[in-house]
C-alpha cells in the first residue's frame, strides 16, 4: 500500500490570479508551510484581466510550483467556474468503494451530455439523517480539463481537477465547525464571480451562483471616473491611496449610483434566498461569514460586515489562514482570498 503523501497542494485557478496553499501533514514540518500567488494584473503579463489566456495561466502554474517540492505532494486543482456545478444527492449507506459507481448513475439523468463526458469529484457532509449519505458532487466536462492535464504531465506530476471553489470551501468550513447546529451562510466574493452556500446541519445545503465580482466594480468604477481598469484594482486593494484624478476609493464608490444599485441586488438575492430558506424549512441562516479577495476592498468589507441592517443577519470575516497558515503573512491587498486554494490542499 502506497504512504500518503506528508505535503499537499491546493491550487486555486482564479480569473484574476492562481493562488496556491503547500500543507505539510507533518506537524513539525509546517513552518516550511506557503501562501503563493500569481496575480496576472501584476506580474504585468496582461493589462486587461480580459486577455487572460491559457498561456498565461500554465505559465503562472510552473513559476509558482518552482517554489516547492510537488513532486512530493498531493495535488488538487480547482478552476474558476462561470455556472454552478454542483448537486447534492442523498443515498442509502453503502460501502465507500461502491460510492463513485452508484454517483455516476445517479448523475446520468441530471446532466445535459452522456455521463461518460464529464469528470466529477465529491465530499461527505455530516449525516442528516440515519442510514443516508449526504454527498456533494461538483461535475466538469473533461474537454475543460484536458489542457490543464496535459500541463501537470509535462511537469511530471498528476493531479486531481475540480471546477469548482464551493466544494472545497464547504469541505473545509465543516472541518473547521463540525459541532455547528445553526443555519449560517458561506460568501465567497471573487474577481468575476462569488458563491453564497447555505450550510444547515438539519437540510441539505443550498446554493447560488452570483454574477458579481472585484472586475465588475472596477469596469464600472474606470467608465465612470475615466481611469485605467488596473487603476481602480490597485485603488480597492489598498495599494493607491488616490487616483490620477486625486479621488480616493470611497469617493469613487460614493458618486457612482450604479454601483449602489449592483451591491443592493446583491444583497437583496441573497436575503432572499435566506427568506426561502426559513420558509421551508422553519431555520433562520443566522450568521454570515465572508471570504474571498474582494474583502481586501475596505469599503467592500465594510458594507457585508457592518451593514447588519443591510443584510438583514450578523457577519464576521472567516478566513481559514489564520487556523492553517499562522505563521505566513502576506502583503496589503492579498488577504482573504486563499480560502479555496487551502480547502483544496487539506482535501
Amino acid at each position: 500500500m502506497a504512504r500518503a503523501k506528508k505535503i499537499r497542494i491546493g491550487i486555486d485557478i482564479g480569473t484574476n490570479a492562481i493562488k496556491v496553499a503547500a500543507y505539510y501533514t507533518k506537524k513539525s514540518s509546517r513552518k516550511h508551510a506557503r501562501l503563493l500567488k500569481y496575480d496576472y494584473l501584476e506580474e504585468d503579463v496582461v493589462k486587461d484581466i480580459r486577455e487572460v489566456n491559457e498561456t498565461h495561466i500554465m505559465n503562472g502554474i510552473k513559476t509558482l510550483l518552482s517554489e516547492l517540492p510537488y513532486k512530493r505532494a498531493d495535488i488538487n486543482v480547482g478552476l474558476s467556474a462561470k455556472y454552478q456545478n454542483l448537486f447534492f444527492l442523498q443515498l442509502p449507506q453503502i460501502a465507500t468503494h461502491e460510492l463513485k459507481q452508484a454517483l455516476f448513475w445517479e448523475l446520468a439523468p441530471l446532466l445535459a451530455d452522456p455521463a461518460d463526458n464529464y469528470d466529477y469529484d465529491f465530499t461527505l457532509l455530516p449525516q442528516s439523517q440515519k442510514k443516508k449519505l449526504n454527498v456533494l458532487l461538483a461535475v466538469i466536462k473533461t474537454n475543460r480539463i484536458e489542457w490543464l492535464t496535459k500541463v501537470f504531465k509535462s511537469l511530471s506530476t498528476n493531479i486531481k481537477v475540480l471546477e469548482t471553489s464551493t466544494l472545497p470551501t464547504v469541505q473545509l468550513f465543516h472541518r473547521m465547525n463540525p459541532k455547528i447546529t445553526e443555519a449560517v451562510g458561506v460568501l465567497q466574493l471573487g474577481g468575476s464571480n462569488s458563491h453564497y452556500t447555505i450550510i444547515d446541519s438539519a437540510q441539505h445545503p443550498e446554493f447560488l451562483y452570483l454574477p458579481f465580482g472585484g472586475n465588475n466594480l472596477n469596469t464600472i468604477i474606470a467608465k465612470s471616473a475615466d481611469i485605467p481598469f488596473i487603476e481602480v484594482e490597485y485603488l480597492r486593494r489598498g495599494v493607491l491611496e488616490v487616483s490620477s484624478n486625486d479621488e480616493p476609493i470611497t469617493a469613487l464608490y460614493m458618486e457612482n449610483k450604479i454601483v449602489g444599485q449592483k451591491l443592493k441586488e446583491l444583497s437583496m438575492t441573497i436575503r432572499k434566498l435566506n427568506f426561502r430558506h426559513f420558509y421551508n424549512t422553519g431555520q433562520k441562516v443566522e450568521k454570515l461569514f465572508v471570504t474571498g479577495g474582494l474583502l481586501n476592498d475596505s469599503f467592500i468589507k465594510s458594507f457585508f460586515t457592518l451593514s447588519e441592517e443591510i443584510m438583514e443577519v450578523p457577519a464576521e470575516i472567516w478566513d481559514p489562514m489564520l487556523d492553517y497558515f499562522p505563521d505566513v503573512e502576506v502583503s496589503t491587498g492579498n488577504q482573504y482570498q486563499f480560502s479555496t486554494a487551502i480547502g483544496l490542499a487539506l482535501r
